[in-house]
């Protein structure tokens, strides 16, 4: 069962990329984003963990993707294989 705040964050979808002229928009987006990811509890489940791990952009969004990697590892067996969203970022990264 998801909770209601990781469903929350959830419906937001994929989180903004940094890349591109600053806005409104975006900063009230990644702020939400934020403040939604603050609000989930650790440690999740690991369906939480999975559905969490459909989130990640394209990029660190100003910190936000590190927070929800970290978030996702809280969950019991993200210790053994992590979910391939998350698995698909944290590798994304060591290609930059």
């Amino acid at each position: 069962m998801v909770r209601p705040e990781v469903q929350d964050f959830v419906n937001l979808g994929k989180l903004p990329s940094e890349r591109g002229e600053p806005t409104e928009e975006l900063e009230e987006a990644v702020d939400r984003a934020g403040a939604l990811l603050d609000l989930i509890e650790r440690p999740v489940t690991d369906e939480e963990a999975n559905a969490l791990a459909e989130c990640f952009g394209e990029d660190l969004c100003f910190g936000l993707a590190w927070n929800l990697l970290h978030l996702i590892e809280t969950a019991p067996s993200a210790r053994i294989s992590p979910p391939d969203g998350a698995r698909r970022w944290r590798e994304g990264l060591s290609n930059l």
